[in-house]
């Protein structure tokens, strides 16, 4: 399905079940697929709208964008089909899209899962990111053995062949340009403040083997930030979600049902 922004941009989305809403944000270089496997164990107690973000699977693009750009983007959306305040879960970018809705637009928010990921960034982890968006421009081939080598562990490589090169698939289907503004956006994470502001309950989701946001710090997020909690997935790399989508859903499914009576629908 698709909906036309305000700003004009067409954004394609995937949407299951019924029930209680809930919002699937996918890491950079992917796109609303990667939620299927954890939508197929949610969506008979959830309204699900997992979303191409801008510039990414069939979504558009028009020059550079924030995660503020992208939280916008998913919030406008999902206030135009799916009513009511939502549960916003993403994984790695799409963790961070998360936090941006509860900046920019706390009254969608019912609550959410961040998996992956972070919520700040210092001094030489941007300098990272920017080689990683220089690196891009030069083309998805380029940057597609070393990503993938970050995202899934080496058993994950070795007995799950399939995962990877589903993700490989998707990486290469993105557009360079879109691609490198991807990595300067989330270059520029800065949630933490706002976060703490929030009244939000928060979910952070480790993997033990997650090269590129390792446990510890998804721990020390979900310490450093009021209700919040920390649970981790044994085994799992940077893409949780899918390698352990069963788990994963679980993990989502029990704390969704732990919100307060005025959180749930």
């Amino acid at each position: 399905m698709r909906f036309r922004l305000k700003s004009g941009l067409s954004m394609r989305y995937l949407s299951r079940g019924a029930g209680s809403p809930m919002v699937l944000l996918h890491p950079i270089g992917l796109r609303a697929e990667f939620w299927l496997p954890v939508m197929a164990e949610l969506e008979h107690r959830h309204r699900l709208i997992a979303i191409d973000a801008r510039g990414h699977g069939e979504s558009d693009f028009s020059g550079p964008f924030t995660l503020e750009d992208l939280a916008r983007d998913a919030v406008e959306l999902v206030r135009a089909v799916c009513p009511g305040p939502a549960v916003f879960a993403g994984c790695s970018m799409g963790g961070m899209v998360a936090q941006g809705a509860a900046a920019v637009a706390p009254d969608a928010v019912r609550a959410i899962v961040i998996a992956n990921t972070t919520h700040t960034r210092d001094g030489p982890g941007r300098a990272m990111l920017e080689q990683r968006a220089v690196q891009a421009e030069k083309g998805m081939p380029v940057i597609v053995q070393s990503t993938l080598a970050r995202w899934f562990s080496a058993q994950c490589q070795l007995n799950r062949p399939d995962l990877v090169l589903r993700a490989r698939d998707w990486l290469l289907s993105n557009d360079p340009a879109a691609h490198a503004m991807a990595w300067r956006a989330i270059r520029d994470l800065n949630f933490a403040e706002a976060l703490r502001k929030s009244g939000a309950p928060i979910l952070c989701v480790g993997g033990s083997d997650d090269q590129s946001a390792p446990p510890a710090a998804v721990r020390k997020m979900a310490d450093d930030l009021p209700h919040a909690q920390y649970r981790e997935i044994a085994g799992a790399g940077h893409l949780s979600p899918l390698e352990e989508p069963q788990e994963f859903a679980a993990m989502v499914s029990e704390f969704v049902a732990g919100l307060p009576r005025g959180e749930t629908a």
